[in-house]
């Protein structure tokens, strides 16, 4: 009865903030909610769900609603920017399966499998992205990273990006620094003219110097906005990884936040990855 009691209250709370767009599972909850009270019906009056001329079709359409909005959640929090959450997808996808093969099990072995489904998308599920929603993580970005093309470079913003959310500057502004030295060179190596950053021995010339080279070079034509960013951001990573008394606090990179979004897509416009 106490289980009960609880899987009803997780589908009333998800009803109750649905209107206000509060929670993202609450789709996912109504379906299984209106599944919940098929199986009820057949488990009364004592038949299967897929064998029963009318609820079968009404259950399947239910199943194909379900498994719609699951699917949506897998595309809004994916792998590599929602770590946690996309775990708690991961261990729905099994208990989702017994499921959609559950319409031919006797009802009440149906209302069990829906019910624990419904516990794990409101309880766990609904957690990880409360937390995630309180940390910040999977709001806006420190820097969009649709600026780049799918590839290393936009997974090294992204990477950056949570450095941010999780409140680890230094690592952000490290990585930012890496993502900088590596997109002057592929803007250099995209006009075929790589040579003039490179060293007598052939080798890439250390980050000050090819800002200096990138800011001066006609062919890359620089604006100034990304001129003045690019050696505000080589002094924070600078800092972040060789001061040994100094760390980046997140309103240092704050204040260059609009500076380095430009900067990077203006440097990726040279090159197509």
């Amino acid at each position: 009865m106490a289980t009960r009691q609880r899987t009803s209250t997780l589908i009333r709370n998800a009803v109750a903030v649905e209107a206000d767009g509060l929670n993202p599972t609450a789709d996912l909850l109504a379906g299984l909610n209106t599944l919940r009270n098929f199986a009820k019906t057949a488990a009364k009056h004592g038949f299967k769900l897929g064998a029963h001329t009318h609820y079968s079709v009404k259950a399947h359409e239910t199943l194909v609603e379900i498994r719609r909005k699951f699917l949506e959640l897998r595309a809004n929090y994916q792998h590599d920017q929602h770590p946690a959450v996309a775990a708690q997808l991961d261990a729905l996808e099994g208990p989702l399966k017994q499921l959609e093969q559950g319409l031919e099990l006797n009802a009440t072995k149906l209302k069990d499998i829906i019910r624990d489904v419904v516990f794990k998308v409101g309880s766990d599920l609904r957690a990880a992205i409360e937390a995630e929603a309180n940390h910040g993580v999977g709001t806006v970005p420190f820097i969009t990273p649709e600026i780049l093309k799918p590839g290393v470079y936009r997974k090294v913003l992204e990477e950056a990006n949570r450095c941010f959310a999780e409140n680890c500057p230094n690592a952000c502004a490290a990585m930012l620094r890496r993502l900088v030295e590596s997109l002057i060179i592929e803007a250099f190596e995209a006009h075929k003219i790589e040579a003039r950053i490179k060293d007598s021995t052939g080798e890439y010339l250390e980050l000050k110097a090819l800002i200096g080279k990138a800011t001066a070079d006609a062919d890359l034509k620089l604006s100034r906005n990304t001129k003045s960013a690019l050696p505000n951001l080589k002094f924070l990573g600078d800092l972040s990884v060789h001061s040994r008394r100094n760390l980046i606090r997140g309103d240092d990179l704050k204040g260059i936040r609009n500076d380095a979004r430009g900067a990077i897509e203006e440097l990726a416009s040279h090159f197509t990855l």
